[in-house]
């Protein structure tokens, strides 16, 4: 073990615990048993970029020990010809993108706004998504593999059988299925897993346009039509606002340090030839399908927003950088060619600029690593029902109550599905300060309670605010209660993590 000081985006606690790094399933049962004969606990982490929700802090606070899953293996086979790629907690954005480069393997990396150090498996286990393909990355998850609190190993029947090579081809199996109660719980350290990659498409088509809040209701029915239509050939599709835009552009709140007035929006607007909304998304599959897709938006967007474009990723412009800039302008270029990386499934630090908001380091000077470079940072990512009038009730709320707590609300919606909007917003704050700490806190114990009145909620919950959603529940009528009781009585496992115990 190693004392190590360790400390979180959500305030400005720091504290010494003890971390382990585990290589193997056997030093993983070590630490399990040293917790059972010493009635401690551990809290396990992939590697601990969990920014905005946690880190590696552990979710109870008289946890010491950290396992830090950091060094167990990353890739452990790639099935080339199915796709199918079973790796362990070792591997981050970053590493599968250089795995798959190197081996000249044409497929995409799950990317998400975390970044090339953003855990793979990390992020499936809190039920992540992205924009390329199969943006809900839990849908792409076949199987795992877990060593419970005993200190037994967890796996499928089919696995039991010998069947493993089935196992990662059909995710059911036979009776009970057991694998998804590891994602968002503790009762079990998950060290291998199998998800499907999706293919890298010869071409992408990028389409964008501008959107004013007058019809912003009218493009959210097109667009979920259009979702529904041709849900596998099109990416989670985004919608931004002005306020979320400009902080990818631009470091604006070093000025504002608050809530930003409308007229000085107005004039920021102007300036960087922005709309209400931005809208990106992008389409896949063969040719004929990309242009029926294309042809099917231009026409159900007709005479919504303006600046519609439509971008092909083998547009010479585009990839001609030179001839490029004499067509585009070099702002919107720099955007679309980092667009297009990530929806083809390159990791990208360019989302990252949007955390640096409240900041003026320099581009050279970033870590584009909120602990290292002391960032406050906390999302609120509800997932909202695709009702426009639930959607005006979520955008109205929240611009309200930021602008109560002097607070920037940069919105995204997510267009998951034609029943789904997920929505994100980073709280930004100066984590250095008590004051402002606990204004954020406020901010996001206030939203959750707002998420509820209109039948929305987080899909995800940093540490810290666990408590407020279990607090609703009748914890002890909870199966996760009684799961948790009967593979973990000593406790030794993640206590608190979206759990009571």
């Amino acid at each position: 073990m190693h004392k190590l000081k360790i400390t979180r985006c959500l305030d400005n606690l720091s504290e010494n615990k003890n971390i382990v790094y585990p290589q193997n399933t056997d030093e993983i049962k070590e630490v399990i048993n040293y917790c059972n004969v010493n009635k401690c606990s551990f809290y396990p982490v992939s590697s601990g970029n969990n920014w905005g929700y946690g880190s590696s802090f552990p979710s109870d606070d008289e946890t010491q020990i950290v396992m830090n899953l950091s060094k167990m293996p990353a890739v452990i086979k790639f099935d080339e010809e199915e796709g199918l790629l079973t790796f362990g907690p070792g591997l981050t954005q970053g590493k599968l993108y250089d795995f798959l480069k190197a081996n000249n393997f044409k497929f995409m990396v799950p990317v998400t706004g975390a970044g090339p150090e953003g855990n793979i498996m990390g992020n499936a286990l809190e039920r992540g998504f992205g924009i390329t393909p199969i943006h809900d990355h839990v849908a792409s998850v076949r199987c795992l593999k877990a060593i419970l609190p005993n200190g037994s190993t967890y796996e499928s029947p089919f696995a039991q059988l010998g069947l493993s090579h089935l196992d990662k081809h059909h995710k059911w199996g036979v009776g009970a299925n057991f694998d998804f109660i590891f994602f968002q719980s503790n009762f079990g350290v998950v060290y291998e897993m199998t998800i499907k990659l999706e293919r890298t498409p010869d071409t992408i088509v990028m389409f964008t346009l501008s959107v004013s809040n007058k019809d912003i209701d009218e493009c959210l029915l097109r667009l979920k039509t259009i979702k529904e239509t041709y849900k596998e050939f099109l990416s989670g599709i985004n919608l931004m606002n002005t306020r979320r835009m400009l902080a990818m552009k631009s470091n604006y709140l070093v000025e504002e340090q608050g809530y930003c007035s409308e007229d000085k929006i107005i004039k920021l607007k102007e300036k960087h030839r922005l709309e209400d909304w931005t809208v990106m998304g992008a389409i896949y599959g063969p040719k004929s399908i990309r242009f029926a897709v294309k042809q099917d938006i231009k026409k159900a967007l007709k005479g919504i927003g303006s600046k519609k474009r439509f971008i092909s990723s083998n547009n010479i412009i585009v990839n001609k950088s030179w001839l490029g800039k004499l067509f585009i302008d070099s702002e919107d270029l720099k955007k679309i060619n980092e667009g297009f990386s990530i929806l083809k499934g390159k990791p990208s630090r360019y989302p990252l600029n949007l955390i640096y908001s409240l900041s003026d380091i320099a581009d050279e000077h970033k870590n584009y690593n909120p602990l290292k470079d002391n960032i406050g940072i906390i999302w609120f990512a509800p997932v909202i029902p695709f009702k426009v009038d639930i959607l005006n009730k979520y955008i109205t709320g929240i611009y309200k109550i930021f602008k109560r707590f002097n607070l920037e609300p940069m919105i995204t919606l997510t267009i998951q599905n034609e029943n789904i909007i997920a929505s994100t917003i980073p709280i930004l704050f100066e984590k250095t300060e008590k004051k402002d700490v606990d204004n954020a806190h406020d901010l996001y114990k206030c939203l959750l309670d707002f998420s509820l009145e209109i039948g929305a909620y987080p899909y995800r919950l940093p540490t810290i605010f666990q408590k407020e959603y279990l607090n609703k529940l009748n914890w002890e009528d909870t199966i996760a209660f009684k799961i948790k009781s009967k593979l973990d009585p000593n406790n030794i496992l993640a206590p608190n993590r979206y759990s009571k115990s």
